[in-house]
């Protein structure tokens, strides 16, 4: 399988990450002394041809990881950090750089996704143009939105999944990157509000064709993101009580 991939494809991130997990699964089984000799033999065959570039892709596999590392990595104020963060509808004039897009996408990257297939797809709209085309679909922006220095779309990558099975997939990978993004941004200094995309399948195909989304992507929601001004007013937004949403089986 992963031979007619590379005849169609190349050789790849996707090819490097699986002949790197069946390395690791083939000196798995040899370490206990159980032989493989076909494997062994593919995966010589396919270093020799593409040996040379394995360097420059990414790899696959699994490594080391301990508790000690989870208990480090965690000594964070995450409860405050979760509480600081608002809805933002007054962004100052300031434009917001692409590398801190960039840095804030590569941190939601790291969100669980189904089968880590990575469906996600952010597109940024920065141009005065696109963002004022965008937000002309989006009923819920009126008034603020347009004092957001980038708008940026959340979709899924339909071509990720393949069964009926996994309908609603698109939407739950598309939100939960979402949010990871949105606490990145968070993270950043930047402000956000997310806006629902709650449209007929006309409006969100016209959308995409305008805005150059791909047909395959299924839209989960648009973000604004800015600067906020040094003092601002924000909706309370009090939460439910706990006993609301937590219910404890027995």
């Amino acid at each position: 399988m992963v031979d007619k991939y590379i005849e169609k494809f190349g050789f790849d991130d996707l090819a490097n990450i699986c002949l790197s997990v069946l390395e690791q699964y083939f000196q798995f089984n040899q370490d206990r002394q159980i032989a493989n000799p076909e494997l062994e033999a593919w995966i010589g065959k396919t270093n020799r041809i593409h040996g040379h570039i394995r360097g420059e892709l990414q790899t696959g596999g699994s490594h080391p990881f301990t508790k000690q590392e989870l208990v480090e990595s965690t000594r964070l104020d995450l409860s405050g950090f979760f509480a600081s963060r608002h809805s933002i509808r007054n962004f100052t004039n300031n434009s917001v750089s692409l590398d801190l897009i960039s840095q804030a996408v590569q941190m939601a990257q790291f969100t669980p996704s189904v089968c880590n297939r990575q469906a996600a797809r952010i597109s940024v709209l920065h141009t005065a143009e696109d963002k004022e085309k965008a937000l002309s679909y989006q009923n819920g922006n009126r008034g603020f939105g347009h004092t957001a220095d980038k708008v940026l779309v959340i979709s899924s990558n339909l071509k990720s999944y393949n069964s009926v099975g996994e309908r609603n997939q698109c939407w739950i990978d598309g939100g939960m990157f979402a949010m990871s993004l949105v606490y990145a941004l968070h993270s950043l200094g930047l402000g956000t509000c997310c806006l629902n995309w709650c449209v007929e399948n006309d409006v969100d195909r016209s959308f995409k064709q305008e805005l150059s989304i791909p047909d395959s992507d299924a839209i989960a929601m648009l973000i604004l993101v800015g600067y906020m001004p040094d003092k601002i007013q924000v909706a309370t937004s009090r939460r439910k009580h706990l006993e609301e949403v937590l219910f404890v089986h027995n």
